[in-house]
């Protein structure tokens, strides 16, 4: 019964139309540190606190950035710090690193990906409990002739949100069924999961009704659509 409903959760969706990853220059991706793409638009937390060399606590992403095609075109990074509650957000991407202490939009130099994966060195410094969350988006660029040279866009790329929480829980997030951070078909599972076995929890109310079932499967199937 749950096979059945799943194939016709995934045949919905595929006649609904195709998600945003399959439109964008897939030319870069992100991944984590085994390899593994991470979907686009999924929003990951993070909350192992680390010490670096100068004795600093600091909070990795664990993003890399991954060529797919072995592409000889260059890239961006825009990064959108939607909250930091304190401490510093630094980014470091293709060989420089940027820094910021407030909310708003920033970018990295453009730069050639060496090699097929690299890691953007993107972690937040936190000075005391709290909270930062930064929006992740990849632009492709091809290199033009001159000197100095230009740049002309290609396309953009896959986005992707990290929550950085340091002594405190984060606000789990609508939708997230299963709690692992993300968005995904994994969380229309999870409520079939809910609806079949009746063992209802919170997070299984994606429309925030009050009640577990099949709305709320097709809220998640829209939100991944959304995206």
């Amino acid at each position: 019964m749950k096979k059945t409903i799943t194939l016709f959760l995934l045949a919905f969706a595929l006649a609904a139309g195709p998600l945003q990853a399959q439109d964008i220059n897939e030319t870069f991706q992100f991944v984590d540190a085994d390899g593994n793409v991470i979907e686009n638009e999924s929003v990951i937390t993070r909350d192992l606190v680390e010490t670096d060399d100068d004795g600093n606590e600091m909070i990795k992403s664990g993003i890399f950035v991954k060529n797919m095609t072995g592409s000889s075109d260059f890239l961006k990074v825009y990064y959108e710090i939607e909250l930091i509650e304190n401490g510093a957000y630094q980014i470091c991407f293709p060989a420089t690193c940027n820094t910021q202490d407030e909310p708003g939009g920033y970018e990295t130099a453009i730069g050639q990906l060496m090699g097929q994966v690299q890691d953007i060195q993107s972690e937040w410094f936190p000075e005391d409990d709290g909270e930062c969350i930064v929006t992740l988006t990849i632009e492709v660029f091809a290199k033009q002739g001159g000197f100095p040279p230009t740049y002309e866009s290609l396309g953009i790329g896959p986005t992707i949100t990290l929550d950085f929480v340091k002594g405190k829980t984060p606000e789990p997030l609508p939708g997230d069924v299963n709690g692992d951070g993300e968005i995904n078909i994994a969380d229309i599972n999870a409520v079939i999961d809910m609806i079949l076995s009746q063992n209802i929890t919170p997070s299984g109310d994606v429309n925030g009704d009050g009640e577990v079932n099949i709305a709320d499967i097709n809220e998640a199937i829209a939100m991944i659509l959304r995206q």
